[in-house]
């Protein structure tokens, strides 16, 4: 029965099968990236956008010069004064209730209740920007004074930023997530004057300041302050003070016209060591924003009414990038968090259905979360429901594939996944860290948006590559118009590669940072003669297409006892989508006397429970599971399966594996900020474990 039903549905869908535009267009356009110079001996020649004149090159490379992010902004402001600019919702309360899921499975869930939206006319916001920094000066703030942002991403992070260079002072942004060692060092590096953050953390950054010999900086905070946090070590006002001050004074203020002028100090974990902090000038800001708008206007155009919503940290490049971009297209940036983006942890409504974006990014981790979450709600496998799902899935693969889109299969199975990002999203990308090429297909087929990866540092501010519509690949794809490109030979890559070149991509462009804040000897190791960068990254440039991939870091790969070099982040990335582990919950180990490959691997208890649910291993209980020896085997046998499905090698199949309920933070220094495993923390915290999956060859 189920078999005959399938079948008529596909009959439904063949006949609704319509030509994909966007396929169209790129097979047309043909060839992504050129190489316009000849190689040299240890590097490619010079790769540029395709289609791209010498002229319009010069164009794209002078947006340094033009108007900068606030000139422009402050023309917008005063274009479009009453126009709404920004939203949020104030949170009203945040409770615990009980859930239970289509299993039949009850858990505890913290659901966050939000108000109606707030909104904020574009000349309200050139006026608060104004008078906020109008209040720094007030608190006798001066010319160059450097303002620490410490706080979750919200219109107060922006307007303080952007208000700082009304002033000429520069604002220095680190992680929330970072940590307080962190913030500290920024604090003393960077000798910042005065901290913005939470009122909830101030008791204990007092603390810290007061140990770590912190003493001059002024603290203001935004929301309230607890009743019993002792403030008599350090000045400590509220932001909503400084604010109304700021508007009461008549301080001049400047709307900068020297695109020299350094404006921004953005700390970014490293994998080793301290912060660094990424200096860059207003000029490098504004051709970074207008590098990305190009490209983000060549994906889904431009219309009125557009709306975005900010959740991703504001002190992370990708996503402060991207508020510049948005308000100089005149859009709503609209204020979220990734607690609250979905129905499922919010009410009445989540961001996503209270906001309806026209366009979404995200990060790997969020993507992969979506993921998990609609495949959890699935009918279950042997299901008529769920034979309809799986035959869908892979019949509207097949006609992506093919260049054709599926209405038929949209509207009838994909229509309630579709809805969790609102009804007016025309774009989706994701930046940060490589997204698998698993999930780039599930969202793809799922969500009916092909997700654009793309590529950039935050010494780059954020330029570099983002696919172009209509490519199905995990690629990051084509250069920015502004960018060139290059691939500088490695021990191990080489730009005469066959049959494509490979090496450290290196970029060259008016959007590469000034240097690391009192770093010369760092500064130096990244910047080679003629301006370029040096990212860090293997790239892989096709000989036929021109795209670009990246396929791993210089210093990320390791060598077993074959000689075989191991590519650590890559094979990261693809065991990830095993439904065993949790999101960036995997890290591959490599021993140089053994021939076969470990990896520690992240689960929780509805992940391990399902899984030994689906693989009849009974008799053991959360969390005796994870040490029972069937279930050990099962999920190596999975992800070996996995290794073997992507084409794997088989020195590169898991042979071994400890399943772990741990959490990797960057509290806890195993993660970077970004999610990225620090390797030597993790040697060092499970050096004991890693002997014994090493211990004896299998």
């Amino acid at each position: 029965m189920g078999g005959c039903v399938v079948s008529v549905m596909e009959l439904q869908n063949i006949f609704s099968l319509v030509q994909y535009r966007d396929f169209e267009a790129r097979r047309d356009y043909g060839v992504i990236n050129e190489r316009i110079s000849a190689d040299e001996a240890d590097r490619s020649g010079v790769f540029r956008c395709a289609r791209l004149t010498d002229a319009q090159h010069t164009e794209c490379y002078n947006w340094y010069d033009g108007p900068n992010v606030l000139q422009r902004l402050s023309t917008i402001c005063r274009e479009r004064a009453d126009q709404h600019a920004m939203a949020y919702r104030d949170v009203e309360k945040v409770a615990k209730e009980s859930k239970t899921d289509d299993h039949g499975r009850t858990r505890e869930w913290e659901v966050t209740y939000l108000r109606n939206p707030t909104y904020i006319t574009y000349g309200e916001v050139w006026t608060r920007l104004v008078g906020f920094g109008r209040g720094l000066v007030e608190l006798g703030l001066k010319k160059g004074s450097r303002v620490a942002l410490y706080e979750e991403t919200r219109w107060e992070w922006l307007v303080t930023m952007l208000g700082t260079w009304t002033q000429e002072m520069c604002g220095v942004t680190v992680y929330a997530n970072l940590g307080e060692d962190a913030l500290l060092y920024a604090l003393k590096e960077a000798a910042c004057e005065v901290l913005v953050c939470n009122g909830k953390s101030v008791g204990k950054l007092l603390a810290l300041m007061a140990k770590s010999g912190v003493h001059d900086a002024t603290i203001i905070y935004l929301d309230e302050l607890p009743a019993n946090v002792d403030t008599t070590s350090h000045r400590v006002i509220a932001w909503a003070e400084v604010l109304a001050t700021g508007l009461r004074s008549t301080a001049p203020y400047t709307v900068p016209d020297d695109n020299d002028a350094e404006v921004l100090i953005m700390y970014t974990s490293g994998t080793t060591g301290n912060p660094k902090g990424v200096v860059h000038t207003i000029g490098a800001v504004t051709q970074g924003a207008l590098g990305l708008d190009d490209r983000l206007t060549d994906l889904i155009g431009k219309e009125e009414n557009e709306t975005y919503i900010a959740y991703l940290p504001a002190a992370h490049i990708f996503e402060f990038t991207c508020e510049n971009i948005m308000l100089l297209r005149g859009v709503l940036i609209c204020f979220g968090n990734p607690r609250t983006l979905t129905d499922a942890s919010a009410k009445p409504c989540g961001d996503l259905q209270a906001f309806n974006p026209f366009f979404f990014i995200g990060v790997p981790r969020i993507f992969e979360t979506m993921k998990k979450a609609v495949e959890a709600k699935l009918p279950p496998v042997g299901t008529l429901q769920r034979q309809v799902f799986d035959h869908a899935y892979q019949s509207r693969l097949a006609a992506l594939k093919d260049g054709k889109d599926t209405p038929y299969w949209n509207a009838k199975v994909f229509s309630v996944p579709r809805g969790l990002l609102g009804s007016k999203v025309r774009g989706i990308c994701c930046g940060g860290a490589p997204l698998s090429d698993k999930t780039q297909e599930w969202m793809n087929v799922v969500f009916g948006h092909l997700v654009a990866q793309g590529y950039g540092m935050t010494e780059s501010v954020c330029n570099a590559a983002v696919q172009r519509s209509g490519e199905l690949k995990c690629e990051v794809g084509q250069l920015l118009r502004g960018v060139e490109a290059r691939l500088l030979d490695t021990e191990y890559y080489k730009h005469t590669d066959t049959p494509h070149p490979r090496g450290e991509l290196l970029l060259r462009g008016r959007f590469v940072f000034k240097g690391y804040y009192r770093q010369p000897e760092m500064t130096a190791d990244a910047m080679l003669p003629g301006g370029w960068l040096r990212t860090g990254d293997v790239g892989e440039i096709d000989a036929q297409t021109g795209q670009l991939r990246i396929i791993g870091r210089v210093k990320a790969l390791a060598k077993n006892v074959l000689g075989e070099y191991i590519a650590l982040e890559s094979l990261e990335a693809l065991y990830c989508e095993c439904a065993i582990v949790a999101p960036n919950g995997i890290c591959v180990l490599v021993h140089p006397q053994r021939p076969f490959i470990a990896a520690l691997v992240l689960t929780d208890e509805h992940k391990a429970m399902e899984f030994a649910r689906l693989h009849r291993i009974d008799g053991a209980a959360w969390p005796a599971i994870l040490t029972n020896p069937h279930f050990n085997k099962a999920v190596v046998a999975e992800l070996a399966e996995v290794g073997r499905r992507a084409g794997k090698k088989p020195f590169e199949l898991l042979k071994r594996v400890r399943i772990l309920s741990d959490e990797w933070t960057p509290e806890n220094n195993l993660v970077t900020a970004s999610m990225k495993v620090r390797r030597s923390e993790i040697d060092k915290h499970y050096a004991d474990v890693i002997a014994e999956l090493f211990e004896e060859e299998a």
